[in-house]
């Protein structure tokens, strides 16, 4: 155990309408950089019982690691849906030949389900108004905040801006 990977973790497994509550090592769940591939099923020890058992997770909505089994009422959690929802994502896009150019984008989700977004960029030195970013060239992609748009980002498709002369 003094890698920490292999220490018990109390878990909750919620499923449509029923939650299964257990403890697991932590070993068997998989790493960040390997969340694409999920696992099918988990050992767990059910919550007042000493045997382990393998447990499918099909069809599990998700696995919650909990601090402890009497969870916490949802009546008085808070959101934020009374806040306006902010206009622009603050990005960083780093190209596969190294570039790297922070911007801003539209907060909505094309630029998820597109195969290219629009990038307002955030350097006021530098030669680009705007950029159309290829999804396939992004080598890493980072939202660092939510910002309000600035008034030149209100149409991003509209023509290049004329110079002042």
């Amino acid at each position: 155990m003094s890698d920490g990977t292999s220490e018990l973790v109390m878990v909750a497994l919620q499923f449509g309408g029923h939650t299964v509550k257990g403890y697991a090592t932590r070993d068997q769940w998989p790493s960040e950089e390997n969340l694409g591939t999920p696992p099918v099923s988990a050992v767990l020890r059910p919550l007042g019982s000493e045997i382990p058992q393998e447990v499918s997770l099909e069809g599990v909505k998700a696995v919650f690691f909990v601090k402890g089994f009497d969870g916490k009422w949802h009546d008085d959690l808070r959101f934020h849906d009374h806040l306006p929802a902010q206009e622009c994502l603050w990005v960083r896009a780093t190209f596969h030949d190294g570039e790297v150019i922070e911007g801003l984008i539209r907060n909505n989700q094309n630029f998820v389900i597109q195969s290219g977004f629009y990038m307002l960029p955030t350097d006021p030195e530098g030669n680009n108004w705007l950029i159309y970013v290829l999804k396939n060239k992004l080598k890493d992609f980072q939202v660092l905040g939510l910002r309000a748009a600035p008034k030149n980002m209100r149409t991003l498709h509209a023509a290049k801006p004329t110079q002042a002369a």
